[in-house]
């Protein structure tokens, strides 16, 4: 929540260099068997069909998720959780020291202790070989219910297929179905298009707003897997579509290649020197991108925008130091949506996903914030608490 990159058998170790030097994952924050997302956060659909297409246009929708949310939908109810109490869920995560993968489990973990289950978090740590040994321990355990993290089911369908052969739930979080599979009770998956859209829809709109129309803009793409595929292509086909007046050039780069981002960027800027915003994709490569505009000697004629919600690039954007704006999604949120989207599985139900807490980070939203680790744990960027007990109320708990 929510891009991560697709942990396919050949990509572990690329994802483990890409993980251990960003401090996010996009947080695909598409809240569980809910027919609509948060009140101030809207839909995805919703966000897409207004007119869009002006300066103005463009600045009412990044004012529509610049405000914190106090407000969330009812979830829908569902019977017996009272029954799951004394039950176990087992959170096996890609890599458990990446700080959204951590508040995720966190917060899954909150959750679940409100409904009486116990969660047992099993580091995957970028290996296949761990992410495995995780599962097969869930199983010789006797987990009620596991979730993955980031964990591509084409990756290790032998490992997920034997937690359904013993009866054991998998919600796959994070990724989109894959392997001929559709989810079911028995293995859903918990998709991220809906909020990748939306946050590069937020994105280009805020690019829009700031330049009254005429960027010059240098977009960095993701190519790891086809979600980041079809996410940069929605957001420069927005772009397109939404701004006349607006130029856009475009490099991509892989996790493996993400130490080679600053070269690529200096290049590129030094190649086409109108360019007056970077536009990353993703703020992983947040830092990276900072050193090729430093080193290009843009620091003072570009303007750089990105999605995530990581705690550098807030710091960024506090700090006015490039990055004027950032779009972010609540991790905390998300974990509640783990739990929520298991439970379900275990009372036989196929949990269904839409979009979440999604907020815009500039410079008059990061004020007041206490950008620090411990706060990154919290909801205290997104909004209230009160979310919890929508969770609460549709599962019976008081």
């Amino acid at each position: 929540m929510s891009y991560k990159p697709r942990p396919r058998r050949y990509a572990w170790r690329a994802l483990a260099v890409a993980f251990a030097g960003a401090v996010t994952l996009t947080a695909a924050a598409c809240s569980s068997s809910s027919s609509s997302s948060p009140s101030s956060g809207g839909s995805a659909a919703a966000a897409n069909s207004g007119s869009g297409g002006s300066q103005s246009a463009a600045s009412a929708d990044v004012a529509q998720f610049t405000k914190m949310v106090n407000s969330y939908v009812a979830q829908q109810p569902v019977s017996g959780v009272s029954g799951l109490k004394g039950k176990s869920v087992w959170y096996i995560p890609i890599g458990n020291t990446v700080p959204i993968l951590a508040a995720f489990g966190v917060a899954m973990q909150a959750a679940l202790t409100k409904a009486g289950i116990s969660t047992h978090i099993c580091d995957g740590k970028f290996l296949p070989t761990n992410a495995a040994a995780c599962i097969s321990q869930a199983e010789t355990d006797g987990a009620s219910g596991v979730v993955t993290g980031y964990i591509d089911y084409a990756s290790m369908p032998t490992s997920f297929n034997s937690l359904v052969s013993h009866h054991i739930p998998v919600l796959v979080a994070g990724e989109a179905p894959d392997g001929g599979k559709t989810s079911s009770p028995q293995l859903a998956f918990f998709n991220t298009i809906q909020t990748l859209d939306l946050m590069q829809k937020l994105d280009m709109d805020a690019v829009i707003a700031d330049s009254k129309g005429k960027a010059n803009i240098l977009y960095l793409g993701v190519t790891d897997s086809p979600q980041t595929l079809d996410a940069a292509t929605y957001g420069k086909q927005y772009l397109t579509a939404h701004c006349s007046g607006c130029q856009i050039n475009e490099i991509t780069y892989n996790t493996a290649s993400i130490t080679k981002v600053p070269s690529q960027v200096s290049a590129a800027l030094i190649s086409h020197p109108d360019t007056t915003y970077v536009v990353d994709e993703l703020d992983a490569a947040g830092q990276f991108t900072v050193q090729g505009i430093q080193s290009a000697g843009y620091t003072n004629k570009v303007k750089m925008a990105a999605t995530n919600g990581a705690l550098d690039s807030l710091q960024r954007v506090s700090s006015g130091t490039v990055q004027f704006v950032d779009i972010g999604t609540s991790p905390v949120y998300e974990g509640w949506q783990f739990a929520d989207g298991i439970i379900r599985m275990m009372l036989g139900h196929t949990p269904s996903f839409t979009v979440g807490v999604v907020r815009v980070f500039n410079s008059s939203t990061v004020t007041g914030l206490a950008l620090t680790p411990a706060a990154y744990t919290t909801n205290a960027w997104y909004g209230s608490d009160a979310f919890q007990q929508t969770f609460l109320t549709a599962w019976g708990v008081k």
